[in-house]
């Protein structure tokens, strides 16, 4: 009985770190023809043309609270207050600056960013290319 019960304890373990570190990647965006995807945990699909403005920040501003996602070791994922803002969508990692902030028409901002300030740039390029 007592080696089942460790043994769940472990597989629980693993199964928990596993899901880490898979949701913690560069969280799968896809970008598409008139949109693109951010997939995982939290995740969301924004249009081009839903987006009024956008561009690349070294500094997030401080967040107040997470109203409806995880913050863990620097990533958060999903719906945050952020004191000069307000309520904002965040899928990031605050150890890898910088930020990409896309401003929509109608609901708000949104950060994202990549695991190193390479791969967000091109992401932010490559955005600027779709928005055209």
């Amino acid at each position: 009985m007592e080696v089942t019960i460790s043994i769940l304890i472990l597989l629980l373990i693993i199964f928990l770190y596993n899901s880490y570190l898979s949701d913690n990647n560069n969280n799968g965006i896809k970008l598409n023809d008139d949109n693109f995807t951010i997939s995982g945990m939290y995740g969301l699909t924004i249009n081009y043309i839903d987006i009024y403005q956008i561009d690349i920040i070294s500094v997030m501003p401080e967040i107040g609270m997470k109203t409806n996602g995880y913050y863990f070791m620097n990533v958060c994922k999903g719906y945050f207050s952020l004191n000069d803002i307000g309520n904002v969508y965040l899928n990031l990692n605050l150890k890898y600056p910088p930020y990409i902030r896309i401003l929509l028409k109608e609901n708000g901002y949104f950060f994202i960013n990549l695991s190193t300030e390479k791969d967000t740039t091109e992401l932010y390029d490559n955005l600027l290319l779709h928005m055209v």
